[in-house]
């Protein structure tokens, strides 16, 4: 272990670019981070939204932020809705987060194919990464990036978040089973593949993004140093003295709308049954919803204002549910307990949430995650976010992605992988 840190040695720096090329942004968000840091990078950590798929294509978008970056340099990203930064808020465009700082060590790893198998995919990565593990420092986090869900179409099938035939759900529940093994569509495997992560690296602190995209696509991409993955599973190892506070909030409030899952499906993502009752008809007398106040709900009024939510280890974790199956209800994510109540989130509950990550008293740095439900849900308030943060930080650089899903991971803790929430990892001063 290291002596005391040297705060004034570490630099980290944050670049933007809305340039619609994919080649001219990519160019200038390495040279705008790069003149920022005004030395070699340590780590460069690169984000885009997924239109440039369309405007040259993400190998051109690497290869303008490779003719600037210094080639020995660990990069690891990928596509998200819209980011935050100092700079202010990106609905569109990339953005680049560079540090150098003597005390560090860093490795990064990737693994293929989650859908197909999340438990290869992690393996894989950690044969890569714990090589380069030297615990020379006490401070370690790790920051994962994983394909999030990629929406499948099923043939016959309009709308796949709302399924009304029983017949047409069951045919589709087989379809999608098969989709996530042949051509890797459908709900993430980003939990799976946690799971296996911080079963190898306990004493690792964790921080996830899910790699997403913006509606109607179904695709989503990663980039690991000069390489564009799709399916795929990233992670960055980060040692050093800096120390950090990792943390999550939801905002979220216990009601009295509450209920028990009686049955569920194997992958603990299709809800089945509650209170020994079909899923959904149980559901809407719960809410007091009729068959035409569901058809005219917005996504975002039924997926995100009204979560299912249990409690882990005291913790409430927020699952929206993004799909009506006949009779059954589907999330993205695995449930993991059966005691469930409804939770009426608002945006006011975000804001709060976003205050309460913000404690440390002398931040030098701040890297956060959050879900695409709570921007969109946010709407024009999440400029409150943004003046919430710059308020905090000051001058001090930070980045927060909204992505498809998030987690976080302390070793005296367990694993919450989260929806609708947000996770901070604050780098500051003891």
């Amino acid at each position: 272990m290291t002596s005391k840190c040297d705060y004034s040695s570490f630099k980290a720096t944050v670049g933007t670019s809305t340039e619609k090329d994919a080649y001219a942004a990519g160019k200038e968000v390495a040279v705008k981070t790069l003149q920022k840091l005004k030395d070699s990078p340590d780590l460069f950590l690169l984000f885009a939204t997924e239109h440039y798929a369309d405007n040259g294509g993400f190998e051109e978008f690497l290869k303008g932020v490779w003719e600037e970056l210094p080639d020995d340099t660990p990069l690891v990203g990928g596509t998200v809705l819209s980011f935050l930064t100092n700079q202010g808020c990106y609905a569109t465009g990339a953005v680049g987060l560079a540090i150098n700082y003597p005390n560090m060590n860093v490795a990064v790893g990737y693994g293929k194919n989650t859908r197909r198998n999340p438990k290869k995919a992690a393996k894989k990565l950690l044969k890569m990464i714990k090589p380069h593990i030297k615990n020379s420092y006490e401070n370690k986090i790790l920051l994962s990036f994983i394909s999030g869900t990629k929406p499948a179409k099923i043939p016959g099938v309009k709308d796949n978040s709302f399924i009304s035939s029983k017949l047409f759900a069951k045919i589709s529940l087989s379809m999608l089973s098969i989709m996530e093994k042949t051509i890797q569509k459908g709900f993430g495997k980003e939990h799976e593949v946690l799971e296996e992560i911080v079963k190898a690296l306990p004493d690792f602190n964790l921080i996830h993004v899910s790699t997403t995209n913006n509606a109607p696509y179904n695709r989503n991409f990663q980039f690991y140093n000069k390489e564009v993955f799709k399916d795929s599973a990233l992670l960055l190892a980060l040692e050093s003295d800096v120390p950090f506070n990792i943390k999550f909030e939801t905002g979220a409030e216990k009601t009295d709308k509450k209920f028990k899952i009686t049955k569920i499906s194997k992958n603990k993502r299709i809800v089945k049954e509650i209170n020994n009752k079909p899923a959904f008809p149980e559901l809407k007398q719960i809410m007091g919803w009729s068959q035409k106040t569901i058809g005219d709900f917005k996504w975002s009024e039924r997926a995100v204002r009204y979560p299912m939510v249990y409690e882990k280890n005291g913790k409430l974790i927020l699952r929206p549910w993004l799909m009506v199956l006949g009779d059954y209800i589907g999330t993205t994510a695995k449930i993991e307990e059966n005691d469930i109540f409804i939770e009426n989130m608002t945006p006011e509950k975000i804001l709060m949430a976003t205050e309460k990550v913000l404690t440390e008293n002398k931040p030098i740095f701040g890297f956060f995650s959050a879900c695409l439900s709570q921007r969109d849900y946010l709407g024009i308030k999440v400029f409150q976010v943004h003046e919430k943060l710059k308020k905090y930080f000051q001058e001090k650089p930070f980045l927060l992605l909204y992505g498809g899903g998030e987690a976080i991971y302390k070793p005296d803790e367990v694993l919450y992988y989260l929806n609708e929430s947000l996770t901070s990892a604050i780098f500051h001063e003891r």
